[in-house]
């Protein structure tokens, strides 16, 4: 699968290579490659989808060519989701926001940001909190490509009132404290917004 992408990548291989190869052996196997950029340009964004990682029950999106964009205040990102469900749809709805906002957003660790649509039919959240990877280690969040440093971004979905709570000044700390990784991970839970 690697040969028919790779042509979608800059002249130099080597550090998407690495990046994919990074993401491979956190998950234990290879991933299904889903185009999200529009056709032409340049560099592509995919969305690599992992199935049964880190559980058995999961799926896990890692985006493969937002780190080639530099927005301005933010460092080289690729984004990554992980939920407890079989439908591929978060990891696109990640690919997207990554495609349409690579020279836009720095994707900042508590920045958030309106998908403005539920993510999927079978959940009505339709946004996104941006956080160090909770289920990574921080040696396993940054990867050393070489000719720069990619550093990987979780995004948490939320609901509208969760985004809108966080928004006014509510505490993302209080939230991650009240949402581990168990509970941001299932498509069907609970808002947590106060009130």
């Amino acid at each position: 699968m690697w040969n028919s992408i790779r042509r979608f990548f800059s002249p130099r291989r080597d550090p998407a290579e690495l990046l994919l190869d990074h993401f491979d052996r956190l998950a234990g196997c290879e991933p299904k490659f889903v185009k999200v950029s529009d056709e032409g340009s340049q560099p592509a964004i995919f969305a690599a989808i992992y199935c049964g990682y880190p559980t058995a029950n999961a799926i896990t999106g890692f985006t493969v060519g937002l780190s080639h964009f530099h927005p301005t205040g933010g460092g080289h990102k690729e984004l990554v989701i992980s939920m407890f469900d079989s439908d591929d749809s978060w990891a696109l709805a990640c690919g997207y926001l990554a495609y349409q906002l690579r020279e836009r957003c720095p994707f900042i660790c508590g920045d958030t940001i309106d998908f403005g649509e539920p993510v999927n039919s079978s959940t009505s959240m339709s946004a996104f909190l941006a956080v160090h990877p909770r289920q990574l280690t921080p040696s396993n969040a940054v990867v050393h490509l070489g000719v720069r440093k990619v550093e990987l971004v979780e995004l948490i979905p939320l609901y509208k009132e969760e985004y809108d709570w966080i928004n006014s000044g509510g505490s993302v700390d209080s939230f991650l404290k009240d949402c581990p990784t168990s509970v941001s991970m299932n498509p069907t839970r609970k808002s947590l917004a106060p009130g």
